[in-house]
Protein backbone atom coordinates (compact mmCIF):
# COMPACT_ATOMS: atom_id res chain seq x y z
CA UNK A 1 0.00 0.00 0.00
CA UNK A 2 1.35 3.39 -0.98
CA UNK A 3 1.67 6.06 1.73
CA UNK A 4 -0.50 9.08 1.05
CA UNK A 5 1.40 12.34 0.48
CA UNK A 6 0.87 15.02 3.10
CA UNK A 7 0.32 18.63 2.06
CA UNK A 8 3.32 20.86 2.65
CA UNK A 9 2.95 23.93 4.82
CA UNK A 10 3.77 27.27 3.21
CA UNK A 11 2.28 30.76 3.38
CA UNK A 12 1.04 32.95 0.52
CA UNK A 13 -0.13 36.43 1.54
CA UNK A 14 -2.31 39.05 -0.13
CA UNK A 15 -1.28 40.70 -3.42
CA UNK A 16 0.68 37.60 -4.43
CA UNK A 17 0.03 36.14 -7.89
CA UNK A 18 1.26 32.54 -8.23
CA UNK A 19 0.99 30.58 -11.48
CA UNK A 20 -0.67 27.16 -11.00
CA UNK A 21 2.42 25.16 -12.00
CA UNK A 22 4.77 26.78 -9.46
CA UNK A 23 6.43 24.33 -7.02
CA UNK A 24 6.64 25.60 -3.42
CA UNK A 25 8.45 23.65 -0.70
CA UNK A 26 7.59 23.48 2.96
CA UNK A 27 8.21 26.55 5.11
CA UNK A 28 8.22 29.07 2.26
CA UNK A 29 6.68 32.51 2.81
CA UNK A 30 5.50 34.62 -0.13
CA UNK A 31 4.24 38.07 0.83
CA UNK A 32 3.66 41.56 -0.49
CA UNK A 33 3.60 44.66 1.70
CA UNK A 34 0.62 47.02 1.32
CA UNK A 35 0.81 48.77 -2.06
CA UNK A 36 3.20 46.13 -3.40
CA UNK A 37 2.73 43.04 -5.54
CA UNK A 38 4.60 39.74 -5.85
CA UNK A 39 4.33 37.96 -9.21
CA UNK A 40 5.52 34.34 -9.45
CA UNK A 41 5.41 33.12 -13.06
CA UNK A 42 5.15 29.66 -14.60
CA UNK A 43 7.69 26.96 -13.78
CA UNK A 44 9.24 28.66 -10.74
CA UNK A 45 10.67 26.32 -8.09
CA UNK A 46 10.85 27.67 -4.53
CA UNK A 47 12.95 25.74 -1.98
CA UNK A 48 12.40 25.04 1.72
CA UNK A 49 12.23 28.00 4.11
CA UNK A 50 12.47 30.61 1.33
CA UNK A 51 11.14 34.08 2.16
CA UNK A 52 10.08 36.45 -0.64
CA UNK A 53 8.72 39.87 0.37
CA UNK A 54 7.67 42.46 -2.20
CA UNK A 55 8.24 45.83 -0.55
CA UNK A 56 7.87 49.26 -2.16
CA UNK A 57 6.50 48.08 -5.54
CA UNK A 58 6.42 44.97 -7.72
CA UNK A 59 8.76 42.01 -7.36
CA UNK A 60 8.69 39.44 -10.18
CA UNK A 61 10.07 35.92 -10.30
CA UNK A 62 10.13 35.22 -14.05
CA UNK A 63 9.43 31.91 -15.78
CA UNK A 64 11.61 29.01 -14.68
CA UNK A 65 13.40 30.71 -11.77
CA UNK A 66 14.84 28.37 -9.14
CA UNK A 67 15.36 29.50 -5.53
CA UNK A 68 17.48 27.29 -3.28
CA UNK A 69 16.63 26.64 0.36
CA UNK A 70 16.59 29.55 2.82
CA UNK A 71 16.85 32.27 0.14
CA UNK A 72 15.67 35.73 1.22
CA UNK A 73 14.38 38.16 -1.46
CA UNK A 74 13.18 41.58 -0.29
CA UNK A 75 12.12 44.73 -2.14
CA UNK A 76 11.25 45.41 -5.76
CA UNK A 77 12.76 44.20 -9.01
CA UNK A 78 12.98 41.13 -11.20
CA UNK A 79 14.68 37.77 -11.11
CA UNK A 80 15.04 36.94 -14.82
CA UNK A 81 13.91 33.82 -16.64
CA UNK A 82 15.61 30.57 -15.65
CA UNK A 83 17.87 32.31 -13.11
CA UNK A 84 19.15 30.07 -10.34
CA UNK A 85 19.66 31.56 -6.87
CA UNK A 86 21.86 29.44 -4.60
CA UNK A 87 20.84 28.35 -1.12
CA UNK A 88 21.04 30.80 1.78
CA UNK A 89 21.47 33.82 -0.52
CA UNK A 90 20.01 37.24 0.26
CA UNK A 91 18.92 39.59 -2.54
CA UNK A 92 17.75 43.13 -1.82
CA UNK A 93 15.85 44.89 -4.65
CA UNK A 94 17.10 42.27 -7.12
CA UNK A 95 17.81 42.88 -10.80
CA UNK A 96 19.00 39.44 -11.87
CA UNK A 97 19.52 38.73 -15.58
CA UNK A 98 17.93 35.79 -17.38
CA UNK A 99 19.92 32.54 -17.02
CA UNK A 100 22.04 34.02 -14.21
CA UNK A 101 23.54 31.69 -11.62
CA UNK A 102 24.01 33.24 -8.17
CA UNK A 103 26.27 31.13 -5.92
CA UNK A 104 25.03 29.89 -2.57
CA UNK A 105 25.36 32.25 0.42
CA UNK A 106 25.60 35.36 -1.79
CA UNK A 107 24.53 38.83 -0.69
CA UNK A 108 23.42 40.99 -3.63
CA UNK A 109 21.36 44.07 -4.02
CA UNK A 110 20.81 47.76 -3.98
CA UNK A 111 18.92 48.90 -0.87
CA UNK A 112 18.14 52.28 -2.48
CA UNK A 113 16.70 51.05 -5.81
CA UNK A 114 13.75 53.00 -7.22
CA UNK A 115 10.30 51.52 -6.79
CA UNK A 116 7.61 51.45 -9.47
CA UNK A 117 6.75 55.10 -8.67
CA UNK A 118 10.30 56.23 -9.44
CA UNK A 119 10.94 57.02 -5.77
CA UNK A 120 13.66 55.51 -3.62
CA UNK A 121 12.71 52.25 -1.95
CA UNK A 122 14.05 52.66 1.56
CA UNK A 123 14.14 49.46 3.55
CA UNK A 124 13.22 49.28 7.25
CA UNK A 125 15.83 50.47 9.80
CA UNK A 126 16.72 46.88 10.79
CA UNK A 127 17.71 46.12 7.20
CA UNK A 128 19.80 49.29 6.96
CA UNK A 129 21.72 48.34 10.13
CA UNK A 130 22.44 44.87 8.76
CA UNK A 131 23.57 46.22 5.40
CA UNK A 132 25.91 48.73 7.05
CA UNK A 133 27.54 45.91 9.05
CA UNK A 134 27.80 43.65 6.00
CA UNK A 135 29.58 46.26 3.90
CA UNK A 136 32.42 46.35 6.46
CA UNK A 137 32.89 42.60 6.16
CA UNK A 138 33.38 42.88 2.40
CA UNK A 139 36.88 42.76 0.99
CA UNK A 140 36.62 46.42 -0.03
CA UNK A 141 35.89 45.80 -3.69
CA UNK A 142 32.56 45.99 -5.47
CA UNK A 143 32.41 42.77 -7.47
CA UNK A 144 29.83 42.03 -10.11
CA UNK A 145 27.10 39.41 -9.86
CA UNK A 146 28.72 37.09 -12.45
CA UNK A 147 26.70 38.77 -15.22
CA UNK A 148 28.61 42.04 -15.48
CA UNK A 149 25.78 44.09 -14.01
CA UNK A 150 27.32 44.83 -10.60
CA UNK A 151 24.77 45.91 -8.07
CA UNK A 152 26.94 48.17 -6.00
CA UNK A 153 28.90 47.54 -2.83
CA UNK A 154 26.59 44.74 -1.68
CA UNK A 155 27.29 42.58 -4.72
CA UNK A 156 29.44 39.80 -3.35
CA UNK A 157 29.91 36.10 -3.78
CA UNK A 158 31.68 35.80 -0.43
CA UNK A 159 29.91 33.87 2.34
CA UNK A 160 27.39 35.96 4.25
CA UNK A 161 28.66 36.62 7.74
CA UNK A 162 26.04 37.97 10.08
CA UNK A 163 23.38 35.30 9.71
CA UNK A 164 21.97 36.40 13.07
CA UNK A 165 21.32 39.90 11.68
CA UNK A 166 19.56 38.42 8.64
CA UNK A 167 17.42 36.23 10.88
CA UNK A 168 16.54 39.29 13.00
CA UNK A 169 15.55 41.10 9.79
CA UNK A 170 13.37 38.15 8.77
CA UNK A 171 11.69 38.10 12.20
CA UNK A 172 11.05 41.86 11.97
CA UNK A 173 9.64 41.72 8.43
CA UNK A 174 7.69 38.49 8.95
CA UNK A 175 6.59 38.17 12.59
CA UNK A 176 4.06 35.47 11.65
CA UNK A 177 6.87 33.18 10.40
CA UNK A 178 7.53 31.91 13.94
CA UNK A 179 3.96 30.62 14.08
CA UNK A 180 4.64 28.62 10.90
CA UNK A 181 7.61 26.93 12.57
CA UNK A 182 5.81 26.15 15.83
CA UNK A 183 4.55 22.83 14.53
CA UNK A 184 1.00 23.90 13.69
CA UNK A 185 -0.32 21.69 10.92
CA UNK A 186 -2.37 23.40 8.20
CA UNK A 187 -3.35 20.38 6.11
Amino acid sequence: MREQLRATAFYIGDNVEVDPDVVIASGAVLEAAPGSRLIVQSGVCIGCAVVVQAYGGDLTLATGVSLGKEVLLVGTGTVGERACIGAESTLINPEVAADAVIPARSLLGNPTANNSNGQGNELPPEASEFLAESSHEDNGSAPNDNNGNGQGPLASTNPVYGRDQVMQLVKTLFPHRDSLNSGSDSS
